[in-house]
């Protein structure tokens, strides 16, 4: 089926699906997310997703900010936030793209609970894990499906993010 005959549900399906594969397969949730989005929308630049890397484990491994969170931000902006030269010379359309950030902000927190990879790990592994520190690190890794577990978040926050961009 073609891009331009999908509905939503479908959408939402190729984008979540192919995110969930990646994730399982790679255990990085911020890249698994893009690959997921990139599915569907070709906005998505390849380097982006190379660089998405660096957002696991909370933003750099540092139990920040969640890697699906981050880069449903990331991807937020690259559909809405105007050129910076356009800014430049008409500083107000910078409110476009931050109205779309906290509208997605807000839309994934009511969907989600929180935007914190510690708490979503609370609510997967019945723990938190601070990957600064090697102990939680390598009790993480012990975990033997975690990339499965962490797997339904991603998918989760992948429809929830493509969702947002379809429906804005």
């Amino acid at each position: 089926m073609s891009k331009e005959n999908m509905t939503k549900e479908e959408i939402l399906d190729l984008c979540g699906k192919t995110a969930r594969e990646a994730q399982i397969r790679d255990d990085v949730c911020s890249r698994s997310t893009l690959i997921g989005l990139k599915a569907y929308f070709d906005f998505i630049p390849d380097e982006l997703i190379r660089a998405s890397m660096s957002l696991c484990g909370g933003a750099g491994a540092s139990s920040g900010s969640c890697g699906t969170y981050t880069c449903g931000q990331l991807a937020v902006g690259l559909k809405y936030n105007v050129p910076l030269e356009d800014e430049l010379k008409n500083p107000d359309l910078q409110d476009i793209g931050a109205a779309k950030f906290q509208a997605f902000r807000d839309k994934y927190l009511a969907e989600m609970g929180t935007t914190m990879c510690p708490e979503f790990q609370k609510k997967v592994f019945g723990r938190t894990f601070i990957f600064t520190n090697p102990a939680d690190c390598e009790e993480y890794w012990k975990i033997e499906d975690h990339a499965v577990k962490c797997a339904d978040v991603v998918e989760k926050a992948t429809r929830v993010i493509a969702e947002f961009l379809l429906d804005n």
